[in-house]
């Protein structure tokens, strides 16, 4: 019987991601023996590799004794399907090791292309796309040209052929059957298509390249904050200050101690239009629970709260003001619920989807309550775990946000 080799724990982050997205990716080590691998003082390299070989070398960041994160960044063109994972320890002492032994990681990163020119985030680089659709273009011109020059020599060896008219019945008839009445109008017909298939082309590239750059969050956006100003222990190990705790597939944040997890709204948000896709696992149920808080500089608020009975809701109001609310007992204690907040103020509207369910939509109009805040606190009075957090420059469709 063989040993069982070290091993690869997967903390938080997910197997399965989508193509370009930079959610951090956690990882525990552990030798032989089952027990953790301490990398104080070590670094850690990373490579992705997929059927053909390796996509992607890179250095991970070490968050804290025992766990090593990287994340897949959007200028990282990796491709889309099943990937093996290879972690090498480079120790102080010198020596290397390399995890897991027996096996390799597994990730799986799903394709995004089908809906590039609407989702809120830019998933394939600029440069890439232009040149696909370019290169498409140029294809269909030369595919035209070829065309319209075989036909212009048809029509001359049946003029210097003097052909016979069963030739020139045939010539008439198209791939799909058709009969024109001449030969001319054939050819026109082919010309007309493929011009008409010429100028789409055109516009969808113009449509695509102009949303690529417009629907992204801005490279200049803030970085989200947590923060702890003591040390703190959780299940057997101690955390320093303003060092995050993974647990559960997610982000930690409990506002009692206090800890705070905030988002600067600048160049993320904007009161115009928007998404904010999340994960919570609450872990209590109280009256009233707030997430994704942004207060308006006047009054006012954007708010997803909880209730005690589980009751999840969506507010663009006034404290106390209308909302659009789930049925109770939707959020669980140490369970999660997803929810996807949406506005658009040309539309007129704000909605809520929960557990990819649409529950409703409300009338929302930018101009009564200004522009957000500056600051978003995403668990705001009660402790829970953020599993997901996903922010969009654009309201994205009823058919993206119901999964």
């Amino acid at each position: 019987m063989y040993k069982v080799g070290n091993s690869v724990e997967q903390v938080y982050g997910g197997a399965i991601i989508k193509q370009g997205d930079r959610t951090p990716l956690g990882f525990n080590f552990r030798d032989e023996n089952g027990e953790l691998v301490s990398l104080l003082g070590a670094t850690v390299d990373v490579k992705l590799a997929n059927r053909k070989g390796v996509v992607l070398s890179t250095r991970a960041v070490v968050s804290d004794e025992y766990t090593a994160t990287f994340s897949i960044g959007t200028s990282d063109i990796t491709g889309a399907g099943e990937m093996r994972i290879e972690f090498t320890v480079n120790y102080p002492s010198g020596i290397k090791e390399k995890f897991p032994s027996d096996d390799w990681q597994r990730l799986k990163i799903t394709s995004t292309l089908d809906d590039v020119g609407k989702a809120g985030v830019s998933y394939i680089t600029f440069e890439k796309m232009t040149g696909e659709f370019q290169t498409q273009f140029n294809a269909l011109k030369s595919d035209v040209s070829k065309e319209t020059e075989l036909q212009k020599q048809r029509i001359d060896n049946l003029i210097n052929a003097v052909p016979q008219p069963s030739e020139v019945v045939y010539a008439r008839e198209d791939e799909k059957g058709v009969v024109h009445p001449n030969l001319k109008g054939r050819i026109d017909s082919i010309i007309d298509t493929t011009s008409a298939e010429l100028e789409n082309l055109k516009k969808e590239n113009s449509f695509l390249v102009k949303n690529a750059s417009a629907t992204g969050i801005p490279s200049n956006a803030g970085a989200p904050t947590f923060s702890r100003a003591t040390t703190r222990d959780y299940k057997g190990r101690t955390y320093p200050a303003n060092t995050p705790i993974y647990d559960m597939g997610g982000l930690l944040v409990d506002p009692s101690f206090p800890e705070t997890f905030t988002i600067p709204t600048t160049n993320v948000l904007n009161a115009n239009e928007g998404t904010v896709e999340v994960g919570i696992i609450p872990l209590v149920l109280a009256d009233t629970m707030n997430y994704c808080r942004i207060d308006f500089p006047s009054t006012g608020r954007f708010l997803l709260f909880v209730s005690a009975s589980g009751r999840v809701s969506f507010s663009i109001d006034e404290w106390g003001g209308a909302s659009i609310s789930t049925a109770s007992g939707v959020a669980k204690v140490n369970e999660q619920f997803t929810a996807a907040l949406r506005w658009n103020h040309k539309a007129k509207e704000y909605t809520l989807f929960v557990n990819g369910q649409k529950m409703g939509v409300h009338y929302y109009d930018k101009n009564v309550k200004g522009e957000f805040g500056t600051i978003m606190s995403v668990v705001h009075n009660y402790p829970a775990i953020v599993t997901k957090l996903r922010f969009s420059t654009i309201a994205r469709s009823d058919k993206e946000l119901k999964a």
